[in-house]
């Protein structure tokens, strides 16, 4: 029986952290916070694993678990099993899983409420199509690849316009590809398309330092930048 308990107990830890978005840290030997001792007594039961190292959670991590914690407590017995089952799934993924589907739900809080509307009408007609449809659809999104992938990542409005520029930027480095595509989703649409047509004037080499130079300029200054060289 108390195997058991002590099992339980760790799988709701487990689904508290992956819920929540924190690592559990390392007990360490100090004394409760004030913040801690704040909280009500069913609040720091479930939250007990985090207690001693509370004051070395920052205020977002902490915020996310306690309003993880008093989620947890509202539930029935059937959303707290199925709750745990969805944490045990995602611990048994890869890293790479993880970090992958990590990576897609920073992107999609990132999108304004319009973007995310338009996603959900694009989940709902790819849904309704014939299941034929949807593989193929499925089988051009997975000849892409990974950058242009990636950049679907996004928003509804940039794909498209991204694989045109991946055609012009073809190499990025590694540790350069997402602050390119953030750099790129920031420029005006007008401004997007006076990169595509400076890159189209210069050589391969000239077409990477444009875009090193624009990564290092000041982002309100990137637009200024880009109208300077068309008008050399």
């Amino acid at each position: 029986m108390r195997g058991n308990s002590t099992a339980m107990a760790l799988a709701t830890v487990l689904a508290l952290a992956w819920l929540a978005g924190c690592q559990q840290h390392p007990v360490q030997s100090s004394m409760p916070s004030a913040d801690w001792l704040a909280l009500d007594a069913g609040t720091r039961a479930v939250l007990a694993p985090w207690g001693d190292d509370w004051a070395n959670l920052d205020a977002e991590g902490r915020g996310r678990l306690i309003a993880h914690a008093r989620r947890w407590q509202a539930m029935d017995a059937a959303s707290r099993s199925a709750l745990l089952q969805r944490s045990a799934a995602w611990q048994a993924l890869p890293p790479d899983q993880r970090a992958n589907q990590r990576a897609r739900y920073a992107a999609w809080i990132a999108l304004t409420p319009p973007e995310q509307a338009r996603v959900r009408a694009a989940a709902a007609q790819f849904a309704a199509l014939p299941v034929t449809q949807q593989a193929e659809m499925r089988q051009r999104f997975s000849s892409q690849d990974a950058d242009e992938q990636r950049a679907w990542l996004l928003g509804p409005g940039y794909g498209a316009w991204i694989g045109q520029a991946h055609a012009l930027f073809d190499f990025v480095p590694a540790g350069e590809r997402d602050a390119t595509l953030r750099m790129l989703k920031s420029l005006s649409p007008d401004a997007r398309n006076e990169l595509l047509t400076l890159a189209r004037r210069l050589p391969e080499n000239g077409r990477d330092q444009l875009r090193r130079d624009l990564l290092a300029a000041e982002p309100a200054r990137r637009e200024v930048l880009l109208r300077q060289r068309l008008a050399q």
